[in-house]
């Protein structure tokens, strides 16, 4: 443990060294090593109804316009 913390001590002498523009991508190195990036799954958007099961009503363009909403100019001004 000790000569970890002695690593670690002069990697922050030899970090304060860097521009910052290293120091940057020195964070970024580090962090990766500590989060593995996730792996990217294509998108899917949600289709129109979709969530409506079958006991249940689908939702119209109407219930999406009655839903919006509607600021008076009192909200708009922050009153």
């Amino acid at each position: 443990m000790l000569a970890d913390t002695y690593a670690v001590d002069k990697i922050l002498r030899e970090a304060k060294q860097l521009s910052p523009e290293y120091r940057l991508r020195l964070v970024q190195k580090i962090i990766q090593t500590l989060v593995p990036p996730l792996p990217i799954s294509p998108s899917q958007p949600l289709h129109f109804g979709e969530f409506g099961g079958d006991e249940l009503k689908m939702s119209t363009w109407e219930d999406f316009a009655i839903a919006e909403w509607h600021p008076s100019e009192e909200e708009l001004n922050g009153a």
